[in-house]
């Protein structure tokens, strides 16, 4: 029986190999790398296991230093001497010391234990990690790509560049008249890719619903992406009542238990399912049956994490049913993905089937690009 002996915890740039601008501010380009912490595991029969997360304060609130104190001084303590297979102790003892509070606490650090805890898993039963969840549905996910803010002409040229992916998440600025330039600039340069509206909050009800009126015509717009604050339910309830495609929520909804509560309030028509604010994969499959059982449509997505991440998150979505190729952007944004195993092929990725996640970190690079750790 195997017993974890260490936890390291590894802040790291990641360089990006191109500008990222959202809804809500700027997510990073060529010369400002991303952070992100990487999580080992280490069991005292010699399995490791790796899980990672990507911090960005500007879509939620955990930073670097935060995520890096929460895994390395409340959770890892709690790891020390237990049995990796034993899941539900472990996140039963995490969670009594890292209380979810109203919607949830801390998730982007348990994500990246979580998903080093199901690596090891996998490997320790030899066994890939999607088979921890039921199996795969699918041997290879497609992927969608995100398309930062732009000027309409350059999101044009990065969708024609990015040929043959069949789904752009086109992120917009909330401005009607401006984004409509831009979206239709995107379908011009690839007419025949869905189109996935992300407001990342930058609307208010009532210019959303005008943007929505100005591209009615655009028929490859399938839905749009939480258009309103991630608190306004309300807001998000007018702009579906009215909206004449799906509306999804995403920084609205973290949990299962907030997903309940939009579901009553029937302020969503899909849920944009994440790793990270879930709080980790079992969390995030936990809000699965919630939405199948109110005709809540499921899309998946991450937040630009690196190799680990974004292979964890084919993992699971390669188990269940989303409307929409996965928007994981990893490929189309980061200068490395920090792992060797990945496959992809005109932008569809291979699920892998080799034990846990099914890849090697580059824990030479990782280690290569720390942070300032004495500071944590």
């Amino acid at each position: 029986m195997s017993k974890i002996t260490h936890v390291d915890v590894y802040p790291t740039t990641v360089g990006m190999r191109d500008t990222f601008n959202i809804g809500t501010g700027f997510v990073g380009d060529p010369g400002s790398a991303g952070d992100h912490v990487f999580v080992k595991i280490t069991t005292d029969d010699g399995y490791i296991g790796w899980g990672e997360q990507r911090a960005l304060p500007s879509w939620s609130y955990e930073t670097t230093e935060s995520i890096t104190t929460t895994v390395r001084h409340h959770i890892a303590p709690l790891l020390l001497g237990r049995d990796p297979l034993h899941l539900n102790q472990i996140h039963e003892v995490i969670y009594q010391e890292l209380k979810p509070a109203v919607s949830n606490g801390h998730p982007f650090a348990k994500a990246a234990v979580d998903i080093a805890l199901h690596d090891l898993r996998g490997r320790i039963l030899d066994i890939p990690l999607h088979a921890l969840f039921g199996g795969k549905r699918h041997d290879t996910l497609p992927l969608c790509y995100a398309l930062s803010i732009d000027t309409p002409e350059i999101m044009g040229l990065k969708a024609k560049a990015l040929f043959p992916c069949s789904c752009f998440k086109v992120k917009v600025a909330g401005t009607p008249a401006e984004d409509e330039e831009r979206l239709r600039a995107v379908h011009e340069a690839a007419p025949d890719a869905k189109l996935w509206i992300d407001a990342n909050q930058s609307y208010r009800p009532s210019n959303a619903l005008e943007l929505l009126k100005r591209v009615s015509d655009v028929r490859e717009i399938y839905c749009m992406e939480q258009p309103v604050a991630s608190q306004d339910w309300f807001g998000m309830r007018r702009v579906r009542e009215d909206a004449p495609i799906p509306i999804a929520i995403d920084e609205g909804c973290f949990t299962y238990f907030d997903l309940a509560k939009i579901a009553r309030l029937e302020c969503a028509d899909a849920v944009v399912l994440k790793v990270c604010k879930s709080g980790g994969l079992n969390e995030c499959l936990k809000s699965v049956p919630i939405a199948e059982a109110n005709s809540l449509e499921l899309l998946g997505s991450g937040l630009t994490e690196a190799g680990i991440g974004f292979i964890a998150s084919v993992h699971l979505f390669s188990t269940l049913e989303l409307v929409l190729p996965a928007e994981l952007n990893a490929p189309a944004f980061l200068e490395t993905l920090a792992v060797s195993g990945v496959q992809i092929h005109n932008h569809i990725v291979t699920v892998p089937d080799a034990p846990g996640l099914g890849v090697t970190p580059d824990e030479d690079y990782i280690k290569a690009n720390l942070l300032d750790v004495e500071s944590f």
